[in-house]
């Protein structure tokens, strides 16, 4: 019997079933599905690595693509607001992981947001990374890939470095650090004391040593105060018990300029291989290990 046979109230009944069926599964089914959709597009915005090394390289603000359906942010009552690009720091990070790869046949973790800063700002607490709730997967796509990749290296070698790279205009050869004046690297210091992060096997100190200026100076006491690290740095830094090791580093523009990124990047290879090999995969059973690295 088809339904135009039923009596007119069985009629009204079955389709108020039906209808309340579909409003379920309207309400219940298709805001996971579209859910798990945005969570898979904000996927197709990220570059990660999973490493073999206990470092992570990570890039924020070097993203060129749009996100479909955001508008920019307008960043109304964020201080120090800006959706400036960090030009060719995505392309430096992932060089960096290369060339690391090239060497010792062990990758870092990598993490790239390739999403424009203007949508959404990876490097900020939520409230002030993104404003329209279409954004937060994205976001929270990046953050992940972190803490997964900090996770991941507390199992495996006990402790790491996290590398956060970004950019800037004001000394054009220099490269400035923010560890919060020490804070982001304390369990470094704490255990190896400051040459760490300022001898000659440290990071910095061996960029230094081939010709890089450091900002502070690693020869003074000079505290640092135009950069000193941001979300990622005081989220992930060591000071919170992470056993991450945290800088902020912020690069001069001729240093990653298309000309010289090459340079750059086989030069931070080599200044990360150092202090790798002093201070991560060192013979103390405190320390981070990777014994399936090459002699040199």
């Amino acid at each position: 019997m088809s339904c135009r046979h039923l009596p007119a109230i069985a009629r009204c009944s079955w389709l108020a079933r039906l209808t309340r069926a579909l409003l379920f599964f309207a309400c219940t089914f298709l805001p996971a599905y579209a859910l798990a959709q945005t969570a898979a597009d904000s996927d197709k915005l990220l570059t990660f690595w999973a490493g073999t090394l206990p470092v992570i390289l990570a890039a924020p603000h070097g993203g060129r693509e749009a996100i479909p359906g955001i508008t920019p942010r307008r960043g109304v009552g964020v201080p120090q607001f800006t959706v400036a690009r960090d030009s060719n720091t995505a392309e430096l990070a992932e060089a960096i992981a290369v060339k690391l790869r090239q060497r010792l046949g062990a990758t870092p973790f990598l993490i790239i947001a390739r999403f424009e800063r203007k949508f959404v700002d990876a490097n900020r607490d939520p409230a002030a990374a993104y404003e329209m709730p279409q954004a937060k997967p994205y976001y929270e796509s990046y953050h992940r890939a972190i803490s997964q990749s900090a996770e991941t290296i507390r199992q495996k070698w006990g402790s790491g470095l996290l590398l956060d790279i970004h950019a800037q205009g004001t000394q054009a050869e220099a490269i400035f650090c923010g560890t919060d004046n020490g804070k982001s690297v304390s369990q470094l210091q704490k255990q190896f004391g400051n040459a760490a992060l300022r001898g000659p096997k440290s990071l910095l100190g061996h960029l230094a040593s081939t010709g890089y200026k450091i900002l502070p100076d690693l020869t003074s006491q000079e505290r640092e105060s135009r950069y000193t690290g941001g979300f990622t740095t005081r989220t992930y830094g060591s000071h919170q018990g992470t056993r991450i090791d945290a800088i902020q580093l912020e690069i001069g523009s001729n240093l990653r300029a298309k000309a010289n990124l090459e340079r750059t990047a086989n030069d931070f290879a080599d200044a990360i291989e150092v202090f790798a090999r002093e201070y991560l995969l060192c013979r103390n059973s405190d320390c981070a290990f990777a014994p399936s690295l090459p002699r040199r």
